[in-house]
């Protein structure tokens, strides 16, 4: 029954109990029930006291009622009453007409009207306990699961308030859910994009996947309440009856699932299992099972099918390693799910309902993620999004500035979980902590950071600790390190084999915390030597971070950013100044301001590299104007130092080069003054003097920092921007004609004059049909990135590059084995039609081998590859048995509806397929390409992860 079917059964008692509760939670107060089919309430304020009359009629209110008759009623309820307003309320519709036409009554006291529709959004606001069913007994438990459940959450167990991590609790971002299945026709694997409904709809019980703090649990916790929530529509079946069980209480009753059941169920009820099997549904949420060893994971699995067979009991289990789990219980008779990591969309919607109210810090703290690349850079799950609201609220100090902090509260709820395994369960917490740093140090400082196998990995630690007694008691070392792979998310075995962190952060995290805790004086030396490698930098950021007042390990930053020598090393320097004095921002200020001006140093040089690769001409930066070089140096510097936690040794560093500007006017100088004037004037740090300070010196008497400041003004936009604007060509209209020459010539042009004073080779290939394939898929990737040019480039099959063909694919990487070095990889994109079928199955078998059935297909000597178009789940109607029944292209990608908006489908005897008219892809694909919205483009997001997988690249998509 529908929330309007239960309104407008009501008897008229019902109906008049239902407006009293209303009215009475809605803060009006002295709420009087009157016997006329009317309630009387006052609304009392410090300056006021108003008495309002609702008076309800029982009947439809449409524009045939006499409203003659309704106004006597009105006008005589409200004499008796005094009321200052009325209201007529109807558990029916009210017409407009019958609003418009009593209004024309013109009656002396103003009328307000609730209607069925309205009526239930106050019921919804201010009575939701209406909702509910009549089960007394099962509406008690909803509400104890819905205590038991907010309370549980991993984020109790540190040391911030029960205020903070309720509001954490308050917040739910849906999912990105993925189902995987294989297809039945043609036993493909397939992907598709689902909700928590279609979980809850499906017949089957369900693994649901993802990694650590991903919010397995939270999830889980969601389908209970939404289980519950569905109660209150069911009325002749059976309701549902939620179980949210952790590994501890499955541990803590020796595995015995039925045990755990009964338990749970015994806390609340007083009836068997089977009679309440046989009063409700029962839905088992499994926290998870990862913890327990494989004998024991097994006995669940088998426990659970039975359950399932005797009882008709659904099951829901969290895990980290879905494929174990999967194979556990038949892939056959379980439903797979998969959580993504959070897209950009999610975290802000995540940040932005964590600082409701505050928009500017939500906004800066979006801000900072994004220029700082944390989002690339970072796991990023509700947890980890977790601990960087709260301490970003806590401080005002953004990440990178708490980085370090983060992981030491995520270490801490990871590496401190309930252990579930007798043999484990007094290992210290420290000595798993030092398994991780430990292994992590020892990945950090191999030449490539690749992982141990297995036997290379326990190898490694029985040699460490050969001699040393292990804080170990019933349990082999060998058992703690396979619970510590297994059970903390933090490793996984790769391919059956590698031991590998799951996120490189890991790495550098723990690798950091082994250094800081029990190799400082051995290995400090190292972080310094390798900080323009990007693993070892993230490392010492990480480093830093742990006291955040390092005096000698600054000094010795700053000596080693003065000895960069090369292009990488520049701007990995800059890079890495920026977030490490972040990190250390409780060092003093004058050994940070000396790393910052060596930082700008290597901004100089920087300059000079660009100058010289636009000199010879370079592709990237042919025709570059000399302000657009300096301004990509600008932005830059800006985008790394903008933080608060830096400003101080912003102004120093500003005030020691002015002072050697007033001595020595040297353009370069003033180069570094325009770039920290800028930088402190962000809307971050909100420092404007060194701005002004900079329009009043002679530092932009020199045209292209001149420029180059008026190019800055006008892109970082800033309303009082205008008046330096229009100042300074009123200051410096003598230098017009300078000023022509620096935006009109290329760089290369202006080289060692007096105005001188301070696409890329891809490795992976794509082969695709036809020009309109090639034309809409880098667009696609282009939208679904946010701009980003694709990591490969894409070419078009055949000799003319624009009639390619099925046919042209398969001879292409048919013969591009002479074009393969160790570093390329070639892929060829053929149609799920006829065609592309065909020539995908008729690559010769000598050549190619099957990766993945009906699929991908591999050259057996090299990185070539075949893949068909995936075919999304919301398509598979697609799928069809036979090979020239099959139609799906590029264009297919857009959905029907886009499609048929732009008449590109030709009807097909095939019900629900359709096929592309050809002579219209040209105008298609121009018309495409204008277009930049992410949910367009959507369904390509299958094509794309096939090539990331075969790419192994990690690519974070918007969409």
């Amino acid at each position: 029954m529908n929330k309007i079917d239960k309104i407008e059964r009501l008897n008229d008692e019902e109906f008049k109990s239902a407006i009293c509760k209303v009215v009475s939670s809605s803060g009006y107060q002295n709420v009087e029930c009157l016997a006329d089919n009317s309630i009387k309430a006052k609304n009392i304020s410090p300056l006021s006291s108003e008495n309002y009359l609702f008076v309800f009629f029982p009947f439809h209110l449409s524009g045939q009622i006499e409203t003659s008759r309704i106004k006597e009623i009105l006008i005589h309820k409200q004499q008796q009453t005094s009321a200052n307003a009325l209201y007529v309320v109807s558990k029916f519709h009210i017409s407009n007409g019958f609003e418009e036409a009593l209004t024309a009554e013109s009656m002396p006291f103003k009328v307000n009207y609730i209607g069925r529709d309205r009526f239930i959004k106050l019921l919804d606001e201010h009575y939701p306990e209406f909702w509910r069913h009549d089960d007394l007994l099962l509406i008690a438990y909803e509400k104890q699961f819905a205590t038991e459940v907010s309370q549980e959450t991993e984020l109790r167990k540190l040391k911030f308030s029960n205020e903070k991590c309720q509001k954490l609790l308050n917040i739910y971002i849906e999912p990105r859910l993925y189902h995987f299945y294989e297809d039945r026709f043609t036993k493909t694997a397939v992907r598709k994009r689902v909700d928590t409904e279609y979980i809850l709809l499906d017949n089957k019980s369900s693994i649901i996947s993802g990694s650590a703090g991903s919010g397995k649990s939270t999830l889980l916790k969601r389908i209970g309440q939404s289980l519950i929530e569905k109660n209150i529509e069911i009325v002749d079946e059976e309701r549902n009856l939620p179980l949210y069980i952790s590994a501890s209480e499955i541990f803590n009753l020796n595995y015995g699932i039925l045990e755990v059941i009964k338990n749970k169920i015994a806390q609340q009820f007083s009836d068997s299992l089977e009679v309440l099997s046989n009063t409700y549904k029962l839905h088992l949420l499994f926290d998870s099972i990862d913890e327990f060893d494989d004998e024991n994971q097994k006995s669940i699995a088998r426990q659970l099918q039975e359950i399932e067979r005797k009882y008709s009991i659904k099951y829901y289990i969290g895990t980290r390693n879905s494929d174990k789990i999967i194979s556990l219980f038949g892939e056959n008779l379980i439903a797979s799910f998969s959580i993504e990591r959070f897209n950009i969309e999610q975290v802000r919607r995540f940040v932005s309902s964590f600082f409701l109210g505050d928009e500017f810090k939500a906004n800066n703290l979006l801000e900072a993620l994004r220029e700082n690349k944390i989002i690339d850079k970072l796991p990023i799950t509700p947890l980890t999004l977790s601990l960087i609201s709260i301490l970003y609220e806590e401080n005002d100090f953004e990440i990178p500035a708490t980085i370090t902090d983060i992981y030491d509260n995520f270490n801490a709820l990871i590496i401190g979980r309930s252990i579930v395994s007798s043999k484990i369960d007094f290992i210290d917490i420290s000595f798993k902590e030092r398994i991780l740093s430990l292994y992590a140090l020892e990945m950090l400082q191999s030449k490539e950071h690749n992982p141990y196998t297995k036997d290379e990995f326990i190898k490694f630690f029985k040699d460490y600790y050969s001699g040393k007694t292990l804080p170990v008691k019933e349990a082999t070392l060998e058992e703690v390190l396979d619970y510590i792979v297994k059970n903390t998310g933090i490793l996984f075995i790769k391919d059956n084999r590698w031991i590998q962190f799951s996120h490189d952060s890991y790495m550098e995290y723990y690798a950091a915390l082994e250094i800081f805790k029990h190799q400082r004086i051995q290995r400090e030396q190292d972080l310094i030597d390798n900080f323009f490698d990007p693993h070892w930098q993230n490392a010492a950021v990480f480093y830093a971070g742990k006291s955040k007042d390092m005096p000698d390990f600054t000094k010795k930053i700053a000596k080693k950013l003065s000895n960069a020598k090369h292009i990488n090393q520049y701007l990995s320097g800059i890079l890495g100044a920026g977030y490490l004095l972040q990190a250390l921002y409780q060092t003093d200020n004058v050994l940070r301001k000396d790393v910052i001006l060596e930082a700008l140093e290597l901004v100089v040089k920087s300059n000079d590299v660009y100058m010289k690769l636009a000199s010879d001409d370079f592709p990237m930066f042919r025709n570059y104007k000399i302000p657009i070089l300096q301004l990509m140096n600008v932005f830059f510097f800006y985008e790394t130092f903008n933080s608060i936690t830096v400003k101080e040794p912003l102004k120093i560093s500003f005030r020691e080069l002015l002072e050697q500007y007033n001595l020595r006017e040297s353009s370069s100088i003033g180069f570094k003054l325009i770039q920290l004037a800028f930088t402190l004037d962000s809307k971050r740090i909100n420092e404007n003097l060194e701005l002004e300070e900079v329009m009043n010196t002679n530092v932009l008497k020199e045209p292209s920092l001149l420029v180059l400041t008026e190019l800055a003004i006008d892109l970082l936009g800033k309303e009082k921007y205008k008046d330096y604007k229009n100042e300074l060509k009123k200051k410096y209209y003598n230098l017009d004609n300078l000023r022509k020459k620096i935006i009109e010539l290329p760089a290369s042009k202006l080289r060692f004059t007096n105005l001188d004073t301070i696409s890329s080779n891809k490795e992976i290939t794509l082969i695709v049909e036809g020009k309109t394939d090639a034309e809409i898929i880098e667009h696609a990737y282009y939208v679904l990135t946010n701009g980003q040019s694709p990591y490969w480039k894409i070419n078009v099959s055949g000799n003319n590059g624009e009639t390619g063909s099925a046919h042209d694919v398969s001879q292409t990487i048919s013969n591009a084995f002479p074009l393969l070095d160790d570093t390329k990889c070639i892929i060829g994109i053929f149609d799920h039609d006829s065609a592309g079928l065909q020539n995908f199955n008729g690559l010769k078998e000598i050549n190619f081998e099957k990766v993945l059935n009906g699929t991908r297909k591999k050259h057996k000597s090299g990185e070539i590859y075949a893949v068909v178009l995936p075919i999304p789940g919301e398509m598979d109607n697609y799928f069809q048995e036979r090979q020239e029944f099959n139609f799906f292209e590029i264009e297919h990608y857009f959905g029907v509806e886009f499609l048929k908006e732009r008449k590109m489908l030709k009807a097909n005897p095939i019900p629900g397929v359709f096929e592309i008219y050809k002579n219209k892809k040209t105008l298609f694909s121009s018309e495409i390409r204008k277009l930049t919205d992410p949910h367009v483009f959507r369904y390509f997001m299958d094509l794309f992860k096939e090539i990331d997988n075969i790419t192994k690249v990690e690519i974070e998509y918007v969409y």
